[in-house]
């Protein structure tokens, strides 16, 4: 069998992507259109705003009230935080409240549905972000993508992206060539048992990061598992703690390389 071309480092979504909790609270941000493109918007206050910007890349599940609280999360430690709807109003959630165990829901054919659109939306989204709320070229972006948001991470830390630092949680769809690419800061925070992102996965990361010199940091946590940073059960005192501990790791990198 000839050898693959480009190697899958995060496996495609599977059923454990559907795993974990939805979260209670009342999001502080708000939803605006960005050419067409739904964006949830969480504002800093303007005594904690250090002029930079956050580009959200969310699960599968979209802009839902998870995603929402994360993002307003980032925007209390001063970044202008801005998630993007790439699904286009058609996110899980659109469909079942319990994806996992409704026989209704085929996330194979709803991934393949999307893998390919939500890029474009991607790339689009982040020149129109980019041209509407920074067109003098005086603001830093960092970014942070969560299962399906990783390979956009990736990109925009590429020499054709707009981020001076990322970060990724439990990655899924990406590819040897989405690692290669990406050359700007780069953090991951993953199980350290996860069927979309193998150990071997992880070395092979490392591996190239070390092979171009690319700045890295990698925290592995035992005992949860993938989604763990997005929809950790909260009832749990370790998973709370492992998404805790994620939240300020990603935090302290990004302050790390945008704010220096």
């Amino acid at each position: 069998m000839a050898e693959t071309a480009d190697p899958v480092l995060a496996k495609a979504a599977d059923l454990c992507c559907l795993k974990g909790d939805f979260h209670h609270g009342e999001p502080k941000g708000s939803v605006i259109q960005i050419d067409g493109v739904e964006t949830y918007i969480a504002t800093p206050d303007p005594k904690n705003a250090n002029g930079n910007i956050l580009l959200y890349f969310p699960d599968a599940f979209g802009l839902h009230i998870n995603s929402m609280l994360m993002m307003d999360a980032y925007a209390a430690c001063g970044y202008l935080t801005l998630g993007v709807d790439y699904f286009l109003g058609d996110a899980i959630t659109k469909y079942s409240a319990t994806p996992l165990t409704d026989p209704n829901f085929n996330l194979e054919a709803w991934s393949a549905k999307h893998l390919t659109v939500s890029e474009e939306v991607a790339a689009k989204w982040v020149k129109d972000v980019k041209e509407k709320y920074d067109p003098s070229n005086k603001v830093r972006f960092g970014c942070v993508g969560y299962c399906w948001g990783a390979r956009f991470v990736c990109e925009q830390l590429s020499d054709s992206g707009i981020c001076s630092a990322g970060a990724i949680a439990h990655p899924s769809f990406v590819k040897e060539s989405h690692v290669q690419k990406s050359k700007a800061p780069i953090a991951w925070s993953v199980p350290s048992t996860d069927k979309l992102f193998s150990p071997a996965a992880r070395s092979r990361v490392i591996e190239i990061c070390k092979e171009k010199n690319q700045h890295f940091n990698m925290q592995i946590f035992s005992d949860v598992g993938h989604g763990f940073a997005s929809r950790a059960r909260l009832t749990d005192p370790y998973e709370k703690w492992a998404k805790e501990q994620h939240f300020k790791n990603f935090i302290d990198w990004l302050d790390f390389w945008i704010m220096r």
